[in-house]
């Protein structure tokens, strides 16, 4: 598992174009609405969604906030594999039934949940009673830190 580790560190470097120091750490980042569901969604409902992955560790650290939903929150999941406008498996629960915005957690990931990110084959939806498929939906991209742009 460090080997993979360090192979996407050093393809990922490549990538980005850095030169001699590897990152330790990954941004992703989802806008949802109703308009990236695959099932036709009407909803004004949106949210943001902040992942940090750990590369040290593989774990994922995440901070959800999302408004305007049509009711409490069912379910609410990281999906994949699945490219953008694609359906995938539910990975796993980024939080519970009822949770209010914002929403914290993290978890160790495997090297398949990995590649799915780093490949942009993961979103994540917000269910509700309403609409159980899902009633918001993002798809997970790499962003840069701010910080990491200014340099």
């Amino acid at each position: 598992m460090k080997q993979f580790t360090i192979a996407v560190c050093l393809l990922f470097a490549c990538v980005m174009g850095a030169s001699a120091q590897v990152p330790v750490e990954r941004h992703f980042f989802a806008e949802m609405s109703a308009l990236n569901q695959t099932k036709y969604t009407v909803s004004d409902a949106t949210g943001i969604a902040d992942f940090d992955l750990d590369l040290s560790t593989l774990t994922l650290s995440w901070n959800i906030s999302f408004k305007g939903l049509s009711g409490p929150v069912t379910h609410m999941r990281l999906y994949g594999p699945a490219q953008p406008g694609a359906n995938g498996a539910a990975m796993f629960d980024l939080a519970g039934k009822g949770a209010t915005s914002p929403v914290t957690g993290s978890r160790v990931l495997t090297e398949a949940q990995i590649q799915y990110l780093f490949y942009g084959w993961t979103y994540l939806t917000v269910g509700t009673a309403k609409y159980d498929h899902g009633e918001i939906r993002g798809q997970l991209d790499v962003k840069p830190r701010l910080e990491e742009v200014a340099k």
